[in-house]
């Protein structure tokens, strides 16, 4: 069951499949969640050890609802809110399979790849975003896209606004 969940999300991360496949159950969509947010405060921590594990669960949970509440908000205005577990599912599981790489690379790459490789993550990541974006809302692909881009910076905006100070002294002043 796990290998089918696996290739099910990296042929989501390959643009292969779509959110339409993902199961809907609560059950699942709420493992999914808890994938994503335990890959996501693994990273951060593994990226900043001076960071504390509760913040770097906060800075997770802010962009889980930043993206959750956008991608809804999206999905109404087209009138597709049926559509919205599979798509929240896809997104989340999505991101915890790139995730997982990051993870695997702050453990692997050399300082001089790893920024390279945490950029070109970060751009995969969107672009998977914006496709998945793409089939849930029936839009075009640019859409797609410019929704991905504006959840992440939206994310962003909203952990700088409540935790910036606590972020920087963690990351050793940098927020982004």
């Amino acid at each position: 069951m796990g290998l089918l969940v696996i290739k099910l999300f990296w042929n989501i991360c390959l643009l292969r499949a779509g959110p339409e496949l993902v199961p809907t159950q609560s059950w699942f969509i709420g493992a999914l969640v808890a994938a994503w947010l335990m890959v996501s405060v693994l990273g951060l921590l593994v990226a900043y050890p001076a960071m504390a594990a509760m913040l770097a669960l906060n800075i997770a949970l802010i962009g889980l609802a930043a993206t959750a509440g956008i991608v809804w908000f999206a999905l109404h205005v087209r009138q597709f809110e049926g559509r919205f577990p599979a798509t929240l599912g896809a997104i989340v599981g999505a991101k915890a399979l790139i995730g997982a790489l990051m993870v695997i690379a702050y453990a692997v790459a050399s300082d001089f790849l790893l920024q390279s490789i945490s950029y070109a993550l970060l751009l995969w990541s969107v672009v998977v975003v914006g496709a998945i974006l793409q089939r849930a809302l029936a839009c075009p692909l640019w859409l797609g896209l410019l929704i991905s881009a504006a959840s992440t910076a939206i994310g962003w905006v909203i952990n700088a606004a409540t935790l910036g100070r606590a972020i920087a002294a963690a990351t050793g002043g940098t927020t982004g």
